[in-house]
């Protein structure tokens, strides 16, 4: 009798603990701070650059990001889709949601006091329909400001709300196959 193994369904998140976040960290909350057009403050505590125009855009992602992710550009042989940040204020926060099918999600977590704040929350996407409780269905991985998370789009995730004045600011971007 012949036995193969199949990986059907592997999960894999990766953190990448990056070096000098410090030198754009200033560059990236001052843009933001300067932004007045209310079509970049939705609701009272959030701010979104999706689909909007992102000054910081060239220096973030070419000078900063891009550097610390090559090796994984390269390993999955995939490319910037699109690329936007958000930043939180007392209570704000987003609900579960998912990307895309294939490509991997990414945050880069530009201003974050892990006091007041959580990393991005993820839910465990094989739920036991006989585990009503489905406990431990959800993990919230600890992050660093200037680290940068990486997991598969089609994981549901979502940003929990923190109960503070201090703003949780961050990059998002996607990947996608070349």
């Amino acid at each position: 009798m012949e036995a193969i193994a199949l990986k059907l369904f592997p999960t894999v998140v990766y953190i990448i603990k990056t070096d000098e976040w410090g030198k754009y960290k200033n560059y990236l909350l001052e843009t933001i701070k300067n932004t007045k057009d209310p079509a970049y403050r939705p609701r009272d505590g959030f701010y979104t650059d999706y689909g909007q125009a992102q000054p910081w855009r060239e220096t973030i992602w070419d000078e900063f990001i891009e550097p610390n992710i090559r090796p994984l550009l390269k390993d999955t042989h995939t490319k910037l889709q699109d690329i936007w940040a958000q930043q939180y204020i007392n209570q704000a926060g987003f609900t579960a949601h998912q990307h895309q099918t294939v490509g991997f999600s990414c945050v880069l977590y530009a201003e974050f006091d892990p006091e007041v704040h959580w990393g991005t929350t993820m839910f465990r996407p094989y739920l036991d329909p006989n585990d009503l409780s489905n406990s431990g269905s959800v993990t919230t991985p600890e992050v660093e400001e200037g680290n940068i998370i990486i997991f598969p789009s089609w994981l549901l995730h979502q940003v929990t709300p923190s109960d503070t004045q201090v703003p949780r600011t961050i990059v998002a971007f996607n990947l996608i196959p070349k």
